[in-house]
């Protein structure tokens, strides 16, 4: 059974909102954190490349920690909206999740809140590390 500590688990939350691919070795929890190079231009491939070749020969090894969807990311900003107290703010939060481009006009709003964007920061990473815990227990 593995035993991810809480650093352990917000890297991978960290990772995955980031949309890197996590692998966690499913006997001694070794995470391996893998940057795509075709998303992020700045992503070494060869440091891709080794991760994804160890993955690759023994499969069953790794437990993959994938990307949340869209649609549970957005469950996540509604969530977030749904605990908003600035009526103005919600109205915002709650049109831009409607309006096509969800993510970057959520963001866009957020940003004229200063104090409530950290407070969407803290949310989200902890509704990521629930996440990345719920794969684990999943998989075992």
């Amino acid at each position: 059974m593995i035993q991810l500590n809480d650093h352990d688990i917000n890297d991978a939350a960290t990772a995955i909102r980031r949309g890197m691919e996590v692998y966690i070795h499913r006997e001694h929890g070794r995470m391996l954190i893998a940057d795509d190079p075709e998303r992020n231009v700045r992503a070494d491939p060869e440091v891709f490349e080794a991760i994804m070749q160890d993955v690759t020969r023994d499969p069953d090894a790794y437990i993959h920690i994938e990307r949340m969807t869209a649609p549970e990311a957005i469950k996540v900003m509604a969530a977030f909206t749904d605990r908003v107290r600035n009526q103005e703010l919600w109205q915002a939060l709650t049109y831009a999740l409607k309006r096509p481009n969800p993510f970057q006009n959520f963001k866009a709003e957020l940003a004229r809140f200063p104090k409530n964007y950290e407070k969407w920061r803290e949310f989200r990473q902890t509704k990521y590390s629930d996440y990345v815990r719920g794969r684990v227990q999943e998989a075992q």
